[in-house]
């Protein structure tokens, strides 16, 4: 055998064996543990003070001592709200802000998803909604203790499409009358606005759905009506959305942060750039989208 053919059967026999070799870690890879998926990026805080206040402590009016009257509004077309995170996928707003819309959508995190379902409540101005797709943003909770008098009350949301924070105070009581024909009174807990950031006169128009909360950072009403003459707020209480949420949605003592009359805009814009605060756009006929 000549040295040309010796050393062509001897490169013959390493590809040979090396093939062998990589068939062999392949089917040992696939057979082997599949590698883990990468951890989903870690939610971004809703706060932006980790130190827990004392809930406020005081006294409760039991009867309402503010009539309001709600009239319907006679200008119909697309409109913007708020809402707010409470589960993976589930937000709670105003009933008001997605009850005419024949698609709605919601901006998480700044991208637009479309509404996947909406789920009413028969009596109060307050609705669940659910989008579609899961995401980092961040969740705030609800607490079942009733606002003292005095306190002071902190709601965020979107008026005019701006990000905004609006410092308050506790006055008392409403009793609600409703525009529509046969819907029951209801009441509400009224706010005197102390002030706002940025400043601002004015309506308020696009703050509806969003969360008020007590110093902790706990959800004590939604956001649903404000009286710009008057310079007070109407928020819907906590147990009206607990009765449309899943059951898992749970209560909480305190919130677990410390807000103030002056960080309160700190905290706002921290809970809206989280994610768990997010603008909704309502398209009445359902032929508009909203633009970025």
């Amino acid at each position: 055998m000549n040295d040309t053919l010796k050393r062509l059967l001897l490169w013959i026999a390493i590809v040979a064996a090396l093939y062998t070799i990589a068939k062999v870690a392949e089917v040992e890879d696939l057979d082997g543990p599949r590698r883990p998926l990468p951890p989903s990026p870690a939610q971004p805080p809703a706060w932006s003070n980790p130190t827990p206040a004392t809930p406020p402590a005081g006294r409760t009016p039991e009867q309402p001592i503010f009539d309001i009257s709600v009239r319907e509004s006679a200008v119909q077309g697309d409109s913007i709200g708020t809402a707010f995170q409470v589960a993976p996928r589930t937000w709670v707003t105003a009933r008001h802000v997605v009850e005419t819309c024949n698609r709605s959508y919601i901006r998480v995190q700044g991208k637009w998803q479309e509404v996947q379902s909406v789920k009413m409540h028969d009596a109060a101005d307050v609705a669940m909604i659910v989008s579609p797709l899961p995401d980092g943003a961040s969740r705030i909770d609800l607490t079942d203790r009733l606002p003292v008098m005095d306190q002071d009350g902190f709601h965020y949301g979107f008026p005019q499409g701006i990000p905004s924070s609006l410092y308050t105070r506790f006055v008392g009581m409403a009793r609600i009358r409703p525009g529509r024909p046969g819907t029951p009174i209801v009441r509400g807990w009224v706010w005197a606005e102390q002030a706002r950031s940025p400043s601002s006169t004015g309506s308020l128009g696009g703050i509806s759905g969003g969360p008020q909360v007590d110093r902790t950072g706990a959800v004590q009403g939604i956001t649903v009506l404000h009286s710009e003459r008057a310079g007070r707020v109407t928020t819907t209480p906590t147990q009206r959305a607990k009765e449309l949420l899943p059951t898992q949605v749970p209560y909480v003592t305190a919130g677990g942060t410390t807000i103030t009359s002056r960080d309160y805009a700190q905290h706002g814009a921290q809970v809206r750039e989280s994610g768990a605060v997010a603008l909704v756009f309502c398209s009445l006929k359902g032929k508009t989208r909203p633009r970025s």
